[in-house]
């Protein structure tokens, strides 16, 4: 039996950019006890097995894996999947938009202006850090360059990330991760990813420079994270006064695969913060898996 799957580029205006996906259409044809085994096979952030909907406020299941676990929600395996979903035929070209069920709920994604958006789930702010030798030592810093005008939170908008500011890009071009310090601060927290960030940029119309790892997760430095976008949204738009927000975050930059991560925050008076996060996508392969 052969079964299709097509790997992307997400948050990229060009291939071999960005965060690559593998994308598997038909996965009711795959037993259960296949699908992380896939995951680990094809090696990337993550992989995505999309399935009839199971419920009417949807058109498709999807289920997301990394090369070690079932994720509830990320966010380029949402955009990347509904890319696929709608270039290759699984959904009529005048459907808009797609509605996903994940774990976490419906995901709702549509196109705009060459981009794929997503509405995130609410945000949460889950922890509230100090400053502390530790954080700064799971990163390989020292805590002089941590930066004290902006919080160390643990926000979630589906998957939770310790979100730390930096004083400069030096610094995060300096950053190397230290495993067993960094699960030291994760693991309380009931966290996997760490998510540093800075105000300073490689180019000026962008608004932060961030990067982002989760080992436990066999992530071991991810080059784009639209969940952790929606959250970082979220977060920054704590940090001021505007009711509407618009950031670009680039990530992926030390690893060779840039990428630009499109994050609005529309903060109405009286109602639930919304996020929105978008980005290109680039086909890049089409495959079988043979079974």
């Amino acid at each position: 039996m052969e079964i299709p799957f097509y790997q992307v580029d997400v948050f990229t205006d060009h291939i071999f950019g960005g965060n690559p996906l593998a994308v598997f259409p038909q996965s009711q044809c795959l037993q259960e006890e296949y699908l992380q085994k896939i995951a680990r096979e094809m090696n990337l952030s993550e992989t995505t097995f999309v399935y009839p909907s199971s419920m009417e406020e949807a058109d498709f299941d999807v289920r997301i894996f990394t090369p070690t676990q079932e994720l509830p929600f990320a966010g380029h395996p949402t955009l990347g999947t509904a890319y696929i979903l709608r270039e290759k035929g699984y959904i009529t070209p005048n459907h808009r938009p797609i509605r996903l069920n994940f774990k976490v709920g419906v995901i709702t994604v549509w196109q705009e202006n060459g981009k794929n958006f997503m509405l995130h789930p609410p945000a949460k702010t889950l922890h509230t850090l100090d400053r502390s030798e530790k954080i700064a030592q799971s990163l390989g810093l020292n805590v002089s360059l941590l930066d004290e005008m902006a919080p160390i939170q643990v926000v979630s908008t589906g998957l939770p990330a310790l979100i730390v500011p930096v004083k400069t890009l030096q610094a995060m071009q300096d950053i190397v991760v230290n495993p067993s310090i960094l699960q030291e601060v994760l693991q309380p927290l009931g966290v996997d990813m760490i998510y540093p960030f800075c105000r300073e940029t490689l180019n000026d119309k962008n608004t932060v420079h961030a990067r982002a790892f989760a080992p436990t997760l066999g992530i071991t430095e991810d080059p784009a994270t639209g969940s952790v976008a929606g959250a970082m949204g979220a977060y920054w738009s704590n940090l001021n006064d505007e009711r509407v927000i618009n950031m670009l975050i680039e990530q992926g930059f030390e690893m060779g695969r840039p990428s630009l991560i499109s994050v609005e925050i529309n903060k109405e008076v009286g109602e639930t913060t919304k996020i929105r996060v978008g980005g290109e996508t680039q086909p890049v392969f089409t495959g079988s898996l043979q079974l």
